[in-house]
Protein backbone atom coordinates (compact mmCIF):
# COMPACT_ATOMS: atom_id res chain seq x y z
CA UNK A 1 0.00 0.00 0.00
CA UNK A 2 2.85 2.34 0.86
CA UNK A 3 4.52 1.60 -2.48
CA UNK A 4 1.35 2.50 -4.40
CA UNK A 5 0.88 5.68 -2.39
CA UNK A 6 4.48 6.75 -3.04
CA UNK A 7 4.17 6.11 -6.79
CA UNK A 8 0.89 8.06 -6.94
CA UNK A 9 2.43 10.96 -5.03
CA UNK A 10 5.39 11.06 -7.42
CA UNK A 11 3.07 10.95 -10.44
CA UNK A 12 0.96 13.80 -9.07
CA UNK A 13 4.03 15.91 -8.36
CA UNK A 14 5.30 15.28 -11.88
CA UNK A 15 1.93 16.27 -13.30
CA UNK A 16 1.85 19.55 -11.37
CA UNK A 17 5.44 20.30 -12.34
CA UNK A 18 5.01 19.74 -16.05
CA UNK A 19 1.64 21.49 -16.29
CA UNK A 20 3.41 24.62 -15.10
CA UNK A 21 6.17 24.27 -17.69
CA UNK A 22 4.18 23.10 -20.71
CA UNK A 23 3.64 25.87 -23.24
CA UNK A 24 1.25 25.04 -26.11
CA UNK A 25 2.42 25.57 -29.68
CA UNK A 26 -0.04 28.10 -31.08
CA UNK A 27 -0.74 27.43 -34.75
CA UNK A 28 -1.75 29.51 -37.76
CA UNK A 29 -3.62 27.94 -40.68
CA UNK A 30 -1.92 28.53 -44.05
CA UNK A 31 -4.25 27.94 -46.98
CA UNK A 32 -2.39 26.37 -49.90
CA UNK A 33 -1.95 28.14 -53.20
CA UNK A 34 0.51 29.17 -55.90
CA UNK A 35 3.32 31.71 -55.68
CA UNK A 36 5.90 33.01 -58.10
CA UNK A 37 9.46 32.00 -57.26
CA UNK A 38 12.32 32.90 -59.59
CA UNK A 39 9.73 33.73 -62.28
CA UNK A 40 8.14 30.29 -62.07
CA UNK A 41 4.85 29.24 -60.42
CA UNK A 42 5.27 27.05 -57.34
CA UNK A 43 2.32 25.24 -55.75
CA UNK A 44 2.23 24.87 -51.97
CA UNK A 45 -0.18 22.62 -50.10
CA UNK A 46 -2.08 23.76 -47.01
CA UNK A 47 -0.47 23.36 -43.59
CA UNK A 48 -0.40 24.81 -40.09
CA UNK A 49 2.62 26.74 -38.85
CA UNK A 50 3.68 27.79 -35.37
CA UNK A 51 2.61 31.34 -34.70
CA UNK A 52 5.91 32.05 -32.97
CA UNK A 53 9.44 30.71 -33.13
CA UNK A 54 9.89 27.76 -30.77
CA UNK A 55 10.82 29.15 -27.38
CA UNK A 56 13.28 28.14 -24.69
CA UNK A 57 10.41 27.04 -22.44
CA UNK A 58 9.00 24.75 -25.13
CA UNK A 59 12.37 23.25 -25.94
CA UNK A 60 13.23 22.65 -22.27
CA UNK A 61 9.93 20.78 -21.86
CA UNK A 62 10.89 18.62 -24.84
CA UNK A 63 14.40 17.88 -23.51
CA UNK A 64 12.91 16.76 -20.20
CA UNK A 65 10.28 14.71 -22.02
CA UNK A 66 12.92 12.62 -23.82
CA UNK A 67 15.20 12.62 -20.78
CA UNK A 68 18.19 14.39 -22.30
CA UNK A 69 20.95 14.82 -19.74
CA UNK A 70 23.34 17.66 -19.04
CA UNK A 71 25.49 16.78 -22.08
CA UNK A 72 22.65 17.66 -24.52
CA UNK A 73 23.04 14.33 -26.37
CA UNK A 74 20.16 12.13 -27.50
CA UNK A 75 20.78 8.81 -29.27
CA UNK A 76 24.43 9.79 -29.81
CA UNK A 77 23.44 13.08 -31.48
CA UNK A 78 24.36 16.47 -30.00
CA UNK A 79 21.16 18.53 -30.04
CA UNK A 80 22.23 21.73 -28.27
CA UNK A 81 25.51 23.47 -27.53
CA UNK A 82 25.87 22.98 -23.80
CA UNK A 83 29.38 24.48 -23.83
CA UNK A 84 28.17 27.90 -24.94
CA UNK A 85 27.34 30.72 -22.55
CA UNK A 86 24.81 31.83 -25.17
CA UNK A 87 22.63 28.78 -24.53
CA UNK A 88 19.59 30.21 -22.75
CA UNK A 89 18.84 26.95 -20.92
CA UNK A 90 20.37 25.48 -17.77
CA UNK A 91 20.42 21.98 -16.31
CA UNK A 92 19.42 22.11 -12.65
CA UNK A 93 18.50 19.24 -10.31
CA UNK A 94 18.32 16.81 -13.21
CA UNK A 95 15.99 18.95 -15.35
CA UNK A 96 16.33 21.52 -18.11
CA UNK A 97 14.81 24.94 -17.62
CA UNK A 98 15.12 28.33 -19.32
CA UNK A 99 17.41 30.86 -17.74
CA UNK A 100 15.41 33.43 -15.82
CA UNK A 101 13.91 36.04 -18.13
CA UNK A 102 14.51 33.98 -21.29
CA UNK A 103 11.46 31.69 -21.11
CA UNK A 104 9.78 33.22 -24.17
CA UNK A 105 12.88 34.05 -26.19
CA UNK A 106 13.46 31.96 -29.34
CA UNK A 107 15.40 28.77 -28.72
CA UNK A 108 18.93 29.17 -30.12
CA UNK A 109 22.14 27.17 -29.91
CA UNK A 110 20.15 24.29 -31.37
CA UNK A 111 21.38 22.62 -34.54
CA UNK A 112 19.36 21.15 -37.41
CA UNK A 113 19.27 17.72 -35.77
CA UNK A 114 18.05 19.24 -32.52
CA UNK A 115 15.23 20.95 -34.39
CA UNK A 116 14.25 17.70 -36.14
CA UNK A 117 14.10 15.77 -32.88
CA UNK A 118 11.73 18.38 -31.46
CA UNK A 119 9.58 17.97 -34.57
CA UNK A 120 9.45 14.20 -34.11
CA UNK A 121 8.36 14.62 -30.51
CA UNK A 122 5.55 17.03 -31.44
CA UNK A 123 4.35 15.33 -34.64
CA UNK A 124 5.44 18.32 -36.69
CA UNK A 125 8.16 19.06 -39.23
CA UNK A 126 10.42 21.87 -40.30
CA UNK A 127 9.01 23.91 -43.18
CA UNK A 128 10.60 23.42 -46.56
CA UNK A 129 12.17 26.53 -48.03
CA UNK A 130 9.13 27.00 -50.30
CA UNK A 131 6.67 26.54 -47.43
CA UNK A 132 8.63 29.01 -45.34
CA UNK A 133 8.69 31.64 -48.10
CA UNK A 134 4.98 31.12 -48.83
CA UNK A 135 4.04 31.59 -45.15
CA UNK A 136 6.39 34.55 -44.71
CA UNK A 137 4.77 36.26 -47.72
CA UNK A 138 1.35 35.83 -46.14
CA UNK A 139 0.15 32.92 -48.27
CA UNK A 140 -2.96 33.82 -50.27
CA UNK A 141 -2.80 37.30 -48.64
CA UNK A 142 0.60 38.03 -50.21
CA UNK A 143 1.25 41.75 -50.69
CA UNK A 144 4.79 41.31 -52.03
CA UNK A 145 6.47 42.92 -49.04
CA UNK A 146 10.23 42.83 -48.81
CA UNK A 147 10.05 41.55 -45.24
CA UNK A 148 7.44 39.35 -43.61
CA UNK A 149 4.59 41.78 -42.97
CA UNK A 150 6.07 45.10 -44.13
CA UNK A 151 8.55 46.89 -46.34
CA UNK A 152 10.15 48.46 -43.25
CA UNK A 153 12.02 45.89 -41.15
CA UNK A 154 11.87 47.69 -37.80
CA UNK A 155 8.07 47.31 -37.81
CA UNK A 156 8.16 43.53 -37.97
CA UNK A 157 11.57 42.34 -36.81
CA UNK A 158 14.53 42.58 -34.48
CA UNK A 159 17.78 43.03 -36.44
CA UNK A 160 21.21 44.55 -36.00
CA UNK A 161 19.82 48.07 -36.26
CA UNK A 162 17.34 47.85 -33.36
CA UNK A 163 18.02 44.70 -31.31
CA UNK A 164 20.61 46.08 -28.87
CA UNK A 165 22.73 43.03 -29.83
CA UNK A 166 20.42 40.43 -28.27
CA UNK A 167 17.37 38.32 -28.98
CA UNK A 168 13.94 39.42 -27.78
CA UNK A 169 10.74 37.74 -26.62
CA UNK A 170 8.77 36.26 -29.50
CA UNK A 171 5.75 38.19 -30.72
CA UNK A 172 6.80 41.71 -29.73
CA UNK A 173 6.78 43.09 -33.26
CA UNK A 174 3.98 43.35 -35.82
CA UNK A 175 2.84 40.04 -37.38
CA UNK A 176 2.45 39.39 -41.09
CA UNK A 177 -0.91 39.19 -42.89
CA UNK A 178 -1.56 35.65 -41.58
CA UNK A 179 -0.78 36.58 -37.97
CA UNK A 180 2.68 34.95 -37.89
CA UNK A 181 5.38 36.71 -35.87
CA UNK A 182 9.14 37.13 -36.28
CA UNK A 183 9.62 35.54 -39.70
CA UNK A 184 11.96 38.45 -40.39
CA UNK A 185 14.55 38.95 -37.67
CA UNK A 186 14.98 37.77 -34.06
CA UNK A 187 16.31 34.27 -34.97
CA UNK A 188 17.21 32.55 -38.21
CA UNK A 189 14.92 29.56 -38.78
CA UNK A 190 16.08 26.13 -39.96
CA UNK A 191 14.25 24.80 -43.03
CA UNK A 192 13.78 21.17 -43.98
CA UNK A 193 16.29 19.45 -46.25
CA UNK A 194 14.59 16.35 -47.66
CA UNK A 195 17.81 15.32 -49.43
CA UNK A 196 20.12 15.52 -46.41
CA UNK A 197 22.58 12.62 -46.43
CA UNK A 198 25.66 13.63 -44.43
CA UNK A 199 26.67 16.06 -41.72
CA UNK A 200 28.60 18.01 -44.38
CA UNK A 201 25.49 18.82 -46.44
CA UNK A 202 23.94 22.29 -46.56
CA UNK A 203 20.78 23.19 -44.64
CA UNK A 204 18.98 26.45 -45.25
CA UNK A 205 17.99 28.83 -42.49
CA UNK A 206 15.79 31.78 -43.38
CA UNK A 207 14.64 35.13 -42.06
CA UNK A 208 17.68 36.87 -40.63
CA UNK A 209 18.21 37.53 -36.95
CA UNK A 210 18.90 40.04 -34.20
CA UNK A 211 22.59 39.83 -35.16
CA UNK A 212 22.15 40.30 -38.93
CA UNK A 213 21.52 43.38 -41.02
CA UNK A 214 18.51 44.23 -43.16
CA UNK A 215 19.38 42.26 -46.30
CA UNK A 216 19.47 38.80 -44.63
CA UNK A 217 16.04 39.50 -43.12
CA UNK A 218 14.39 39.80 -46.54
CA UNK A 219 11.99 36.99 -47.33
CA UNK A 220 13.97 35.81 -50.36
CA UNK A 221 17.42 36.04 -48.74
CA UNK A 222 19.07 32.62 -48.85
CA UNK A 223 21.48 31.57 -46.10
CA UNK A 224 22.36 28.36 -44.26
CA UNK A 225 25.00 26.11 -42.78
CA UNK A 226 25.91 22.51 -42.01
CA UNK A 227 23.33 20.59 -39.92
CA UNK A 228 25.66 20.41 -36.89
CA UNK A 229 26.05 24.18 -36.83
CA UNK A 230 25.22 26.02 -33.60
CA UNK A 231 24.63 29.76 -33.34
CA UNK A 232 23.26 32.20 -30.79
CA UNK A 233 21.05 33.59 -33.55
CA UNK A 234 19.70 30.41 -35.23
CA UNK A 235 16.46 28.78 -34.07
CA UNK A 236 13.39 27.33 -35.78
CA UNK A 237 9.63 27.12 -36.06
CA UNK A 238 7.52 24.11 -37.05
CA UNK A 239 4.68 23.15 -39.38
CA UNK A 240 1.91 20.56 -39.07
CA UNK A 241 0.43 18.63 -41.99
CA UNK A 242 -3.17 19.39 -42.88
CA UNK A 243 -5.77 16.75 -41.99
CA UNK A 244 -9.55 16.83 -42.41
CA UNK A 245 -9.81 17.89 -38.78
CA UNK A 246 -7.85 21.08 -39.47
CA UNK A 247 -8.63 21.78 -43.13
CA UNK A 248 -12.41 21.26 -43.29
CA UNK A 249 -14.24 24.05 -41.45
CA UNK A 250 -17.48 22.06 -41.72
CA UNK A 251 -15.97 18.78 -40.49
CA UNK A 252 -18.02 18.56 -37.32
CA UNK A 253 -21.08 20.27 -38.74
CA UNK A 254 -21.26 17.54 -41.41
CA UNK A 255 -19.69 14.79 -39.30
CA UNK A 256 -20.06 11.39 -40.99
CA UNK A 257 -18.79 9.17 -38.19
CA UNK A 258 -21.10 6.74 -36.38
CA UNK A 259 -20.93 5.34 -32.83
CA UNK A 260 -19.18 2.00 -32.55
CA UNK A 261 -21.71 -0.85 -32.30
CA UNK A 262 -24.47 1.80 -32.35
CA UNK A 263 -23.73 2.60 -28.71
CA UNK A 264 -23.16 6.24 -27.82
CA UNK A 265 -20.76 6.51 -24.88
CA UNK A 266 -22.15 8.35 -21.88
CA UNK A 267 -20.84 11.30 -19.85
CA UNK A 268 -20.52 11.27 -16.89
CA UNK A 269 -18.83 7.91 -17.12
CA UNK A 270 -15.93 6.16 -18.81
CA UNK A 271 -15.24 6.69 -22.50
CA UNK A 272 -13.48 3.50 -23.63
CA UNK A 273 -10.68 4.54 -25.97
CA UNK A 274 -10.94 1.46 -28.21
CA UNK A 275 -14.64 2.16 -28.88
CA UNK A 276 -13.91 5.01 -31.27
CA UNK A 277 -16.41 5.83 -33.99
CA UNK A 278 -16.89 4.03 -37.28
CA UNK A 279 -15.98 5.92 -40.43
CA UNK A 280 -12.34 5.19 -41.11
CA UNK A 281 -9.30 7.34 -41.75
CA UNK A 282 -9.94 11.07 -41.86
CA UNK A 283 -13.39 10.76 -40.31
CA UNK A 284 -13.35 8.63 -37.17
CA UNK A 285 -9.58 8.88 -36.71
CA UNK A 286 -6.26 9.89 -38.16
CA UNK A 287 -3.45 7.34 -37.87
CA UNK A 288 0.12 7.59 -39.12
CA UNK A 289 -0.11 4.36 -41.14
CA UNK A 290 -2.71 1.94 -42.49
CA UNK A 291 -1.80 -1.02 -40.29
CA UNK A 292 -3.15 -2.08 -36.90
CA UNK A 293 0.04 -2.69 -34.93
CA UNK A 294 -1.82 -4.70 -32.30
CA UNK A 295 -4.77 -6.69 -33.63
CA UNK A 296 -3.49 -9.20 -36.18
CA UNK A 297 0.16 -8.19 -35.72
CA UNK A 298 1.44 -8.17 -32.16
CA UNK A 299 -1.64 -10.23 -31.35
CA UNK A 300 -1.81 -12.80 -34.19
CA UNK A 301 -5.14 -13.43 -35.89
CA UNK A 302 -6.41 -16.65 -34.35
CA UNK A 303 -10.18 -16.28 -34.36
CA UNK A 304 -10.37 -14.77 -30.86
CA UNK A 305 -12.17 -11.53 -30.07
CA UNK A 306 -9.24 -9.87 -28.28
CA UNK A 307 -6.61 -10.70 -30.91
CA UNK A 308 -8.79 -9.60 -33.83
CA UNK A 309 -10.65 -6.61 -32.37
CA UNK A 310 -11.10 -4.05 -35.21
CA UNK A 311 -8.30 -5.83 -37.03
CA UNK A 312 -8.93 -4.11 -40.38
CA UNK A 313 -8.77 -0.55 -39.01
CA UNK A 314 -5.61 1.51 -38.64
CA UNK A 315 -6.00 2.56 -35.00
CA UNK A 316 -3.60 0.33 -33.06
CA UNK A 317 -5.46 -1.87 -30.55
CA UNK A 318 -4.16 -4.29 -27.94
CA UNK A 319 -5.22 -5.60 -24.53
CA UNK A 320 -3.71 -6.04 -21.10
CA UNK A 321 -2.01 -9.38 -20.51
CA UNK A 322 -0.65 -11.27 -17.54
CA UNK A 323 2.54 -13.36 -17.91
CA UNK A 324 4.67 -10.52 -16.48
CA UNK A 325 3.51 -8.09 -19.17
CA UNK A 326 0.85 -5.74 -17.80
CA UNK A 327 0.79 -7.22 -14.29
CA UNK A 328 4.04 -5.41 -13.58
CA UNK A 329 5.47 -4.69 -10.13
CA UNK A 330 6.05 -1.16 -11.43
CA UNK A 331 2.39 -0.38 -12.07
CA UNK A 332 1.16 2.66 -10.15
CA UNK A 333 -2.42 1.44 -10.56
CA UNK A 334 -3.22 -2.18 -11.37
CA UNK A 335 -5.06 -2.64 -14.68
CA UNK A 336 -7.83 -5.13 -15.33
CA UNK A 337 -6.49 -8.05 -17.36
CA UNK A 338 -7.85 -8.68 -20.89
CA UNK A 339 -8.87 -5.02 -21.11
CA UNK A 340 -8.72 -3.52 -24.63
CA UNK A 341 -6.89 -0.23 -25.16
CA UNK A 342 -5.70 2.08 -27.95
CA UNK A 343 -1.92 2.22 -28.20
CA UNK A 344 1.21 3.02 -30.24
CA UNK A 345 0.18 6.68 -30.22
CA UNK A 346 2.11 9.11 -32.42
CA UNK A 347 1.89 12.92 -32.04
CA UNK A 348 -0.67 14.31 -34.46
CA UNK A 349 -2.91 11.23 -34.37
CA UNK A 350 -6.51 11.70 -33.22
CA UNK A 351 -9.58 9.60 -32.48
CA UNK A 352 -13.25 10.63 -32.44
CA UNK A 353 -16.02 9.41 -30.12
CA UNK A 354 -19.72 10.18 -30.30
CA UNK A 355 -20.73 10.91 -26.70
CA UNK A 356 -23.88 11.96 -24.89
CA UNK A 357 -23.50 14.49 -22.07
CA UNK A 358 -26.42 13.77 -19.76
CA UNK A 359 -26.08 16.85 -17.56
CA UNK A 360 -24.65 20.30 -18.23
CA UNK A 361 -21.96 21.32 -15.76
CA UNK A 362 -18.30 21.37 -14.87
CA UNK A 363 -16.49 18.06 -15.30
CA UNK A 364 -13.12 16.63 -14.40
CA UNK A 365 -11.47 14.13 -16.71
CA UNK A 366 -9.17 11.30 -15.71
CA UNK A 367 -7.11 8.89 -17.78
CA UNK A 368 -5.99 5.27 -17.38
CA UNK A 369 -2.75 5.05 -19.35
CA UNK A 370 0.86 4.07 -19.81
CA UNK A 371 3.55 6.49 -21.00
CA UNK A 372 7.13 5.55 -21.79
CA UNK A 373 8.08 9.23 -21.48
CA UNK A 374 6.44 12.51 -20.54
CA UNK A 375 3.87 13.48 -23.16
CA UNK A 376 0.66 15.41 -23.66
CA UNK A 377 -2.84 15.10 -25.11
CA UNK A 378 -5.55 17.54 -26.11
CA UNK A 379 -9.33 17.13 -25.93
CA UNK A 380 -11.81 18.79 -28.28
CA UNK A 381 -15.60 18.82 -28.26
CA UNK A 382 -17.24 19.39 -31.66
CA UNK A 383 -13.90 20.80 -32.81
CA UNK A 384 -13.53 23.32 -29.98
CA UNK A 385 -10.68 22.85 -27.53
CA UNK A 386 -11.72 21.72 -24.06
CA UNK A 387 -8.15 21.43 -22.81
CA UNK A 388 -4.92 21.58 -24.75
CA UNK A 389 -1.49 20.12 -24.02
CA UNK A 390 -2.65 18.16 -20.96
CA UNK A 391 0.55 16.69 -19.54
CA UNK A 392 0.66 12.90 -19.23
CA UNK A 393 3.60 12.04 -16.95
CA UNK A 394 5.95 9.17 -17.71
CA UNK A 395 5.35 5.75 -16.18
CA UNK A 396 8.90 4.58 -16.91
CA UNK A 397 10.73 2.95 -14.02
CA UNK A 398 14.50 2.92 -13.62
CA UNK A 399 14.45 -0.63 -12.23
CA UNK A 400 12.72 -2.09 -15.29
CA UNK A 401 15.11 -4.54 -16.95
CA UNK A 402 13.14 -5.21 -20.17
CA UNK A 403 12.99 -2.21 -22.50
CA UNK A 404 9.62 -2.96 -24.14
CA UNK A 405 7.92 -3.30 -20.74
CA UNK A 406 8.38 0.45 -20.20
CA UNK A 407 5.26 0.69 -22.41
CA UNK A 408 3.31 -1.50 -19.95
CA UNK A 409 3.48 0.30 -16.60
CA UNK A 410 -0.05 1.49 -15.86
CA UNK A 411 -1.26 4.55 -13.99
CA UNK A 412 -4.53 6.42 -13.55
CA UNK A 413 -4.77 10.15 -12.87
CA UNK A 414 -8.28 11.16 -11.87
CA UNK A 415 -8.08 14.91 -12.47
CA UNK A 416 -6.05 15.75 -15.54
CA UNK A 417 -8.20 18.77 -16.41
CA UNK A 418 -11.61 20.33 -15.79
CA UNK A 419 -14.01 22.15 -18.10
CA UNK A 420 -17.69 22.86 -18.74
CA UNK A 421 -19.78 20.56 -20.92
CA UNK A 422 -23.25 21.25 -22.34
CA UNK A 423 -25.95 18.61 -22.29
CA UNK A 424 -26.50 16.83 -25.61
CA UNK A 425 -24.82 14.61 -28.19
CA UNK A 426 -21.33 15.69 -29.23
CA UNK A 427 -18.16 14.48 -30.92
CA UNK A 428 -15.24 14.15 -28.53
CA UNK A 429 -11.72 14.16 -30.03
CA UNK A 430 -8.72 12.69 -28.24
CA UNK A 431 -5.52 13.97 -29.85
CA UNK A 432 -1.94 12.98 -29.06
CA UNK A 433 0.14 16.16 -28.93
CA UNK A 434 3.61 15.43 -27.55
CA UNK A 435 5.85 12.39 -27.46
CA UNK A 436 3.41 9.58 -28.13
CA UNK A 437 4.59 6.18 -26.92
CA UNK A 438 1.41 6.07 -24.83
CA UNK A 439 -1.45 3.61 -24.39
CA UNK A 440 -4.96 4.84 -23.52
CA UNK A 441 -7.47 2.58 -21.75
CA UNK A 442 -10.27 5.01 -20.91
CA UNK A 443 -11.15 8.63 -20.19
CA UNK A 444 -13.22 9.04 -17.02
CA UNK A 445 -15.56 12.06 -16.90
CA UNK A 446 -16.97 13.04 -13.49
CA UNK A 447 -19.46 15.82 -12.80
CA UNK A 448 -18.30 18.23 -10.10
CA UNK A 449 -20.76 18.67 -7.28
Amino acid sequence: MLKKFSFCLIACLLLMCFNVKATPIEKIWVQGGTMQYKEKPVSVNSFEISKYEITNAQYAFFLNGIEVGANGIFKEIQLINVASNDLQLEFTNGKWQPKKGFENHPMVMVNYYGALQFCKWTGSNLPSEMEWIYAANGGIKNKNFKYSGANTLKKVGWFKGNSDSRSHKVGEKKPNALGIYDMSGNAWEWCRNDELKTADDFCVHMGGSWFAGEQPSQILAHYGNKPKHFSNSVGFRVIFAATTLTSDVNFFKNYKGKPYNDQVQQIPGKVQCEWYDLGGEGIAYHDSDNSNSGSGNLNPANGTFLNEFRINEAVDISYTKSRDIDNSPYNVVEPVMDELYAGWMIPGEWINYTVNVNTSGTYTVGLMFTASGDGAISLLLDGKELATDIVVPSTRHNKETVAWRQWHHWNRIDNLASFKLEKGTHVLTLKTVYNGNMNYDYLDFKLKE
